[in-house]
């Protein structure tokens, strides 16, 4: 299936003959001359990469490219194409979230390359989260993740219910830093720190610390979330 781009460009002139370049390199394009368009479309459908210019009729691309990383946050590769190419404006729409930053003029063949630059880095990010690490070092243990367990130093196993294993594998994903408690819920939860869940994770780690004594440890860091510290103390 060819990749689907999202295009945000108000001049229908230099909208219409990228689209048909980009179409004839193989790509899907859903044009939208404004940001009220673009929202529409990204509601209604997923894309590969979104295609954004900066100077809209009714907003600013960069604010749209905000919107957009609150809504999917990484998950879509953003290319900013504009006239507006000084360094301040580059370093702001990369500051906010863009992969890349394209200044007006530009050649039709470097953007389709930077389009394919953007996709391939996706996709190599998008593997990686659907592939963790087979094994990650807590402590003085191994959380094992085909088998949702944590192996002891001695060999002995200690069984994990999914929330558990799920729960500690992104505190061992981020060892030694802390992991905020929306990150949590959003990871381990789907659900996000406004809504409730049916049990808070404070009962999850309680019942981690006590299967995992002499492993590793869960601090609780107040007002933030939790850290699983690098080394037990003895």
């Amino acid at each position: 299936m060819s990749p689907k781009l999202l295009y945000v460009e108000d001049n229908s002139v230099i909208r219409e003959r990228v689209a048909a370049h980009l179409r004839a390199e193989g790509f899907g394009v859903i044009e939208c001359a404004d940001a009220t368009d673009a929202r529409r479309a990204f509601a209604e459908a997923d894309f590969a990469l979104a295609l954004l210019d900066v100077m809209l009729p009714d907003g600013n691309g960069i604010a749209l490219l905000r919107e957009l990383r609150a809504a999917v946050g990484e998950s879509v590769p953003v290319v900013i194409v504009s006239a507006l190419g000084e360094i301040d404006e580059r370093v702001s729409g990369l500051d906010a979230g863009a992969n890349d930053y394209l200044a007006k003029p530009f050649s039709l063949r470097e953007l389709s390359a930077r389009i394919r630059a953007a996709l391939r880095v996706s996709s190599a990010a998008g593997r990686e989260r659907r592939e963790p690490a087979a094994r990650l070092r807590i402590g003085d243990g191994l959380l094992d993740c085909a088998r949702a367990c944590v192996v002891r130093g001695d060999g002995t196993e200690i069984a994990l219910s999914l929330r558990e294993f799920f729960l500690l594998r992104r505190l061992a994903e981020e060892a030694g830093l802390v992991v905020p408690l929306s990150e949590l819920l959003a990871a381990v939860w789907k659900t996000n720190p406004g809504k409730t869940v049916s049990q808070s994770p404070a009962v999850f780690v309680s019942r981690l610390r006590r299967k995992l004594a002499g492993v590793c440890e869960i601090e609780a860091v107040r007002g933030l979330g939790y850290r699983l510290v690098l080394r037990s103390r003895d």
